[in-house]
């Protein structure tokens, strides 16, 4: 097999998004990474029967003792939400969880 040749290396998801709308090639990305071009149809997702199975999630503190209030109440706010637009992911693929 050929090796692939890079055209455009970068070192955030923004600029391959960036990159991909303006034409320079092909990126893989993480859905929530590519979610708001993809809902405004600047990007199209290819090769989706490729695409892994979703991965859990897990949020973890990794603290001794009693559980901080600001962490507690991080989790509290992060979770529902995660929970919601994993859901809406599944459902849609591509689309962004509102």
């Amino acid at each position: 097999m050929a090796p692939v040749r890079v055209r455009l290396a970068v070192t955030t998801a923004e600029a391959a998004v960036d990159a991909a709308i303006a034409g320079v090639g092909v990126t893989r990305l993480i859905s929530y990474q590519v979610a708001e071009a993809v809902a405004r149809g600047a990007l199209q997702i290819i090769l989706a029967q490729y695409e892994p199975e979703p991965m859990p999630v897990s949020m973890l503190h990794a603290g001794q003792g009693i559980l901080p209030l600001k962490v507690r109440s991080f989790l509290d706010f992060a979770v529902p939400r995660l929970r919601a637009a994993m859901v809406a992911e599944r459902l849609n693929p591509g689309r962004e969880a509102r």
